[in-house]
């Protein structure tokens, strides 16, 4: 089934006054929170990637552009939104531009951000959205969320290794050694390059070797700590000297069970995300053996070509060469009258 996608009437001012902006205050720059949290952001991209020009294809209202700018680099803004742009704070409003994530983009940046957008746009423009993005930069900050979270714009969800591969098929992969959760849980950097089964495996099983051992680790503090919970609880059903006695080992038990907690969720944030790496991988290697086998055709019909073009060039030199003979103007007859003139003394002579 196909959905159609959302329009600049869907992010107007209702859209920014609603609660799934966290309900954090007002969304704009005089915000405290939300300045604070663009700042934070801009400063870990300056700090991973030192971009000197960045485009935020989905603006909103140019927050991050401001951040970026405030610390120095050149940023713009693209978003379908008029009443985002319109919105937008004065001192960054002229870095703005309202244009859809399909339309072909000008310029060439060091980065190109696209934070939450294209789950709010149909299957199709999203391909192309993505066609857009990386025909002008090597690298991407992608993030879109993987749930509806009941959110009504949110048309087009998909789970993260689906964009992973579809970035693959462009030439584009996952930067494994940059952690951007602070934006989104499931935001991530896509990077152009030529990498071969050997280096994609070894950045994913890398990657998964760190969150595999994490994940065991955690599983083994949960079971010490249900252990102690339950040793304790033991120890009350066996009956206390005293009253303080008790107190304590209540207030053992809840320490335990709050470690228990804590470690569960631990565990179950790093399931998921074991999972995650586990289908970016098993998604993303076929496609990268799909991209070396077109490049495999490519590089042979580049050959053939060329041996033709070649060829071609040595026929036309030939043509060249002949239509120069046959253009030569012919012999004066006066020169040639004195040719055969000496050659009939040379004979009588």
């Amino acid at each position: 089934m196909t959905h159609e996608g959302t329009t600049s009437v869907d992010h107007g001012r209702g859209y920014y006054d609603q609660a799934h902006l966290d309900g954090r205050g007002d969304y704009s720059w005089d915000d405290e929170h939300w300045r604070d949290f663009f700042m934070s952001v801009a400063d870990r991209l300056i700090g991973a990637f030192a971009p000197a020009s960045v485009l935020d294809v989905g603006c909103g209202r140019g927050l991050l552009v401001q951040a970026l700018t405030v610390q120095g680099v050149d940023a713009s803004g693209l978003d379908i939104s008029e009443h985002a742009v319109a919105t937008a704070h004065a001192d960054v409003r002229d870095r703005l531009a309202v244009a859809s994530a399909t339309a072909p983009i000008e310029g060439r940046y060091d980065l190109v951000t696209c934070i939450e957008v294209l789950e709010h746009m149909s299957a199709t423009d999203a391909q192309l959205a993505i066609d857009r993005l990386t025909a002008v930069t090597d690298r991407v900050l992608f993030s879109s969320s993987p749930d509806p979270h009941g959110e009504p714009t949110h048309v087009n969800t998909q789970p993260g290794e689906a964009w992973a591969a579809w970035f693959a098929e462009r030439g584009f992969f996952r930067r494994t050694d940059v952690d951007l959760s602070m934006i989104t849980p499931w935001a991530v950097v896509f990077e152009r390059g030529e990498l071969t089964p050997h280096e994609i495996v070894r950045r994913y099983e890398q990657q998964y070797a760190r969150v595999r051992t994490e994940l065991l680790d955690k599983r083994r503090a949960l079971l010490d700590a249900d252990r102690a919970v339950n040793s304790l609880r033991e120890r009350l059903d066996e009956g206390p000297a005293d009253a303080e006695e008790v107190e304590r080992l209540r207030a053992e038990v809840a320490q335990h069970r709050h470690a228990v907690l804590v470690s569960r969720d631990h565990v179950i944030g790093l399931e998921a995300e074991n999972g995650r790496l586990q289908r970016d991988l098993s998604v993303v290697l076929p496609e990268l053996r799909k991209l070396q086998r077109r490049v495999t055709v490519l590089t042979k019909r580049r050959e053939e070509l060329t041996a033709k073009l070649q060829d071609t060039r040595q026929r036309l030199e030939r043509n060249r060469k002949r239509v120069a003979q046959l253009e030569a103007p012919p012999a004066p007859q006066a020169s040639l009258t004195r040719r055969v003139a000496r050659r009939v003394r040379r004979t009588f002579a």
